[in-house]
């Protein structure tokens, strides 16, 4: 099927769906007012704070702030993209997905992704078989076990064995008639030197598959049980594989980890196995890399609060300092534990145990406490020393977009090392102001001002600007517009844009004329506002904060509506208690 799927089957899907059936599938909603309500499945909650509108469409949570349509609730619960969110409810409702014939290059790449994907599951059920059944896996077998690892881990994440033959997996493909080319092109196999034939990349290793969110197999990581040199193996970058966007556990742990409403970034396979071991499941892996912001954009999806738990030694904490700033970029909640410097979470876990790891996990300090304490210990707590631990906090402060978070972790910043505000203020703007606090309070600057008539236009600058600057959709995507658009082409287009981004992880403009051929109307819409987006050259910035505010604002008035209109609701049918205490929250 197509990556792009033309707006009018999008539309014909959404008024065909319910989304009080489609969600009630997942957890129990019951009547309140207009709404239905029940328990969020997205994070920990107590009193329903989860609602669903059967007369938009929409579902929203006022505790955790998830929001959207029917694809979206379905992307977030089931770890889908939005291509598979869209088949699964068009297969339930018998609604067709044209098929848009494919280029050339385009066909090529996709029968390359699967003949690659393939290869990888064929190899890795090789691995699996060999692990279980070998004779020459007695070692592995034995290893795994004084690992601790029992059946149920070894099943779950199918870890292999690769016996220690140069062509025991080359055998394997040519009894099954697969290419021995396209198996090194998998990562799999090595070309010889002489350039006649290949030779078997996993010899005498532990394997571990490594899966994508979706749960494809798109490369291996191999370790020695004995002797040798590296350690580690991973499959090279392939078509199918990078190690900058890929992290190990996320497709078996994804559920776990929104259940549990925290998560844990670990460094290693073993790490993550162990605490497994240990049904602690909310966890991921790096896979020989640092932590990158691609990594981090898909933990956000999953949930807000993060740890970070890389290994006590120098190299560790150097891992986390280099993390920090992704998460407070995305707007995660981050923690980092400090294990003891001859430990990592493997070695921890089996030694100490859950209990001891949770009482561990209870002292960890916050992204910015750590880097400070990690500072004053490397620098001193001198002048010079705390000069230079400022200097490592700024680099983590200045990727902070929320103006009023940055606002105060300024203030906490500064009352730790003992700082005027006003200084640190000065170097956190880049200039000897205070320009965000000044937007806080005044709640406008020379982006956008407050002027006649500025209600009826804002929603169409608000596409317009998005259109023209479309790398800033990934702050606007999630930020509830849907629910508050009230011109009925501009939601239409916005739902439009919202789709194809989705998709693709992208907004472009001829990729979205396409999608909208079908509905010409929206189509000339979109190419007007477009061609009206002015560019804003230096108060670009500032304008992004203003249209922020601005979808904040919006979002809340129609939260703060939608509650007055349950608390109206007959008293047998509402919870007044648990209503005000949202409106209070939207305040």
């Amino acid at each position: 099927m197509s990556s792009y799927i033309p707006e009018d089957v999008l539309r014909n899907i959404l008024e065909s769906v319910n989304i009080r059936q489609v969600i009630g599938e997942y957890i129990p909603l019951k009547k309140n007012g207009r709404n239905w309500i029940g328990l969020c499945p997205f994070h920990p909650d107590k009193d329903p704070s989860f609602s669903v509108s059967e007369e938009k469409q929409l579902f929203h949570c006022f505790g955790c702030g998830q929001s959207g349509d029917v694809f979206k609730f379905l992307m977030k619960m089931q770890g889908m993209n939005f291509v598979e969110a869209v088949k699964v409810l068009a297969n339930r409702y018998g609604i067709t997905i044209p098929e848009r014939p494919r280029s050339y290059l385009d066909q090529k790449r996709h029968t390359e992704t699967e003949e690659l994907v393939g290869l990888n599951l064929t190899a890795a059920t090789l691995y699996h078989e060999n692990l279980l059944h070998s004779p020459a896996a007695i070692d592995a077998r034995a290893y795994l076990e004084r690992r601790g690892l029992k059946s149920d881990i070894i099943s779950r994440f199918k870890l292999g064995w690769a016996n220690d033959l140069w062509d025991g997996l080359i055998n394997h493909l040519k009894a099954e008639g697969l290419s021995l080319d396209k198996a090194e092109k998998a990562g799999l196999l090595v070309s010889k030197k002489n350039g006649k034939g290949y030779y078997d990349r996993f010899r005498g290793r532990l394997i571990f598959p490594i899966f994508d969110r979706s749960g494809k197999v798109v490369a291996l990581g191999g370790r020695v049980i004995k002797e040798g040199h590296p350690k580690y193996l991973n499959s090279p970058e392939t078509p199918v594989y990078n190690k900058s966007r890929v992290l190990y556990g996320l497709s078996q742990n994804k559920g776990a980890i929104r259940r549990a409403g925290k998560g844990y970034v670990v460094e290693g396979y073993m790490d993550l196995l162990a605490l497994a071991q240990s049904d602690i499941d909310q966890v991921v892996a790096t896979l020989g890399t640092a932590l990158t912001e691609d990594h981090v954009k898909q933990l956000r999806g999953l949930c807000k609060d993060w740890i970070l738990v890389f290994d006590g030694d120098d190299a560790g904490v150097k891992a986390a300092l280099r993390a920090l700033p992704f998460f407070y970029k995305l707007n995660l909640r981050v923690r980092v534990l400090n294990l003891p410097a001859e430990d990592d979470p493997d070695s921890f876990i089996r030694r100490e145990g859950k209990k001891a790891w949770s009482a561990l996990i209870d002292k960890a300090a916050s992204g910015l406490d750590f880097a400070i304490q990690q500072g004053l210990a490397s620098y001193g707590k001198d002048p010079e020393g705390k000069f230079r631990t400022t200097e490592n906090v700024l680099s983590i402060l200045q990727f902070v977009n929320d103006p009023v978070r940055k606002s105060l972790l300024v203030g906490h910043v500064a009352q730790r090392l003992g700082l005027r505000e006003e200084s640190l203020w000065a170097r956190v703007t880049g200039c000897g102001n205070t320009t965000i606090r000044a937007q806080t309070e005044h709640g406008e600057s020379a982006g956008i001002k407050n002027s006649k008539g500025l209600e009826n236009r804002a929603e169409a600058k608000l596409i317009s600007f998005l259109l023209g600057r479309p790398k800033y959709m990934d702050i606007f995507w999630d930020a509830g517009l849907d629910l508050w658009i009230e011109v009925p082409s501009l939601r239409n287009l916005w739902m439009a844009m919202s789709h194809l981004y989705s998709m693709s992880g992208n907004l472009n403009l001829s990729d979205l004329y396409d999608q909208l051929e079908p509905v010409p109307e929206l189509r000339t819409l979109a190419i007007r506002l477009s061609e009206n987006f002015a560019p804003f050259e230096d108060m670009e910035e500032e304008v992004l904060s203003d249209l922020k505010r601005y979808c904040k604002d919006r979002l809340n008035k129609v939260l703060r509506w939608n509650v007055l209109e349950q608390i109206k609701a007959p008293a047998e049918v509402s919870d007044d208690e648990e209503l005000l205490k949202q409106l209070l929250q939207l305040r």
